[in-house]
């Protein structure tokens, strides 16, 4: 029971530093854009901060199996180079010692990935949604400057004289060429901006103006004492997407969605093998930290010189590995070469059957011939700094 719980804190250690580490990595990219959002593009940084919230869990089913992989090889592949898996096995501490708390990790990190595969990257991607298009408007009023000329939905162009302090906008000059066959300018004297928060509608309201507009050689001109200028909320997503830089995750559908979808596109008689991949996608990726672990005791409880300097480098080659294997089995059963639960399972079993494999020649105290080639590749690069 010691050595289990001495075990368990020291994956735990690990775990959270990789969990800190990748994290970090996921994020790197996106904080430039948001700082970027910040200094140029007009978003607030209550909204850019709660953005970048919301998009942490669509990386997290990621993070969370690959910090749990990095935790137990560099737990078990320091013990190794100390000497204390050795001390343990020579004591008759068996590889199912070792095991078992890499395994009770694994299932906690297990049951994590599957709430946030399931509930959680939905419910974060629909809120993300929310959030872009409330960044959005937010980012309309305050770009509305006296005399200049602003763009704040795309091919929508508002000119305004005057901005008063209570909202109302003055000497209005608006160009509308969102329809390429047909270009609008109004001219307006006064007008407001207001927000259906219900249908996301954002409509500019405007007193005593005409509307000039061309359209197939035609041109035509209205006068109006009122006319309401309407964008819809997927123009205001658009344009939040063009300020923030960041494309909305395609795979933010629960599983109830997906089968709807793929239910209608079977009855158009479209092509359902990607959306069937996708799903089981969804059940085999919460069991990717239980592999992992399963691997990672395999490959970390072989005898080792290098300490937690291989753990990493064994980190990234089976992370690599992994997601090769990932590519190679949604394109085989997108294509129709394999079932579509196949090509999802695909990752997991090839790995599940490796570290079977593993755990037997650690268990054998057979060496692995991979493993010592990679560890002498690293004392070799040591060695030529």
């Amino acid at each position: 029971m010691i050595i289990e719980r001495y075990l368990i804190l020291e994956i735990a250690h690990y775990g959270l530093l990789g969990l800190v580490l990748f994290s970090f990595a996921f994020l790197g990219g996106k904080l430039f854009r948001f700082v970027e959002m910040l200094l140029e593009r007009g978003i607030p940084l209550y909204y850019a901060g709660k953005l970048l919230l919301l998009m942490m869990p669509s990386f997290l089913v990621y993070v969370i199996p690959m910090a749990t992989l990095l935790g137990v090889l560099l737990a078990l592949t320091r013990m190794s180079s100390d000497r204390e898996i050795l001390a343990l096995k020579t004591s008759g501490v068996g590889i199912t010692k070792l095991l078992k708390p890499a395994l009770i990790l694994s299932l906690f990190a297990a049951i994590s990935t599957g709430a946030l595969t399931l509930y959680g990257v939905p419910w974060s991607i629909r809120a993300f949604k929310g959030s872009l298009f409330e960044a959005a408007r937010s980012a309309v009023q305050p770009r509305i400057r006296e005399r200049v000329f602003c763009t704040f939905v795309p091919h929508v162009v508002l000119y305004a004289q005057k901005v008063r302090e209570d909202g109302r906008i003055e000497g209005i000059m608006l160009f509308d060429e969102r329809d390429q066959t047909r270009k609008i300018l109004i001219l307006a004297k006064s007008g407001w901006l207001s927000v259906d928060r219900e249908s996301g509608r954002l409509s500019l309201f405007l007193n005593e103006g005409e509307l000039h507009q061309q359209e197939e050689g035609s041109y035509s001109i209205m006068r109006f004492n009122r006319y309401v200028f309407n964008v819809f909320r997927e123009e205001l997503l658009k344009e939040a997407e063009r300020k923030a830089r960041v494309r909305l995750l395609e795979k933010e559908m629960s599983i109830r969605e997906l089968r709807e979808k793929i239910r209608q596109r079977q009855k158009e008689g479209k092509d359902i093998r990607p959306q069937l991949v996708e799903l089981h996608l969804k059940f085999a990726l919460p069991f990717s930290p239980l592999i992992l672990g399963l691997l990672g005791v395999g490959l970390g409880s072989h005898r080792t010189r290098s300490g937690r300097s291989f753990g990493l480098v064994l980190s990234l080659f089976v992370i690599i590995f992994y997601y090769v294997l990932y590519l190679i089995g949604k394109a085989l059963s997108t294509s129709g070469l394999l079932p579509p639960w196949a090509g999802a399972w695909f990752p997991n079993l090839s790995l599940l059957v490796l570290g079977i494999y593993l755990l037997k020649k650690s268990a054998a105290e057979s060496p692995v011939m991979i493993l010592e080639v990679l560890e002498h590749g690293l004392e070799f690069v040591k060695r030529r700094k």
